[in-house]
């Protein structure tokens, strides 16, 4: 199972947007390790200058075609 970062940020005109980050390739960033996950999202939740916030959470597990 791995993980996901979501940074949940307000539009200009007030509505919630949640974004999965990514890695350099454009695909969606996944995490094969929970603690290393929450520590990342510590980070960045340190960091924010713009007040978003980062979760982590559970990548969606899709059953493979048949």
């Amino acid at each position: 199972m791995g993980f996901n970062i979501v940074k949940k940020l307000i539009t200009q005109d007030n509505k919630i947007q949640h974004v999965l980050l990514t890695n350099g390739v454009s695909e969606i960033m996944e995490i094969d390790n929970r603690e290393t996950a929450e520590n990342m999202c510590k980070i960045f939740n340190e960091n924010s200058d713009s007040g978003w916030k980062y979760t982590v959470r559970e990548t969606n597990s899709r059953p493979s075609p048949q």
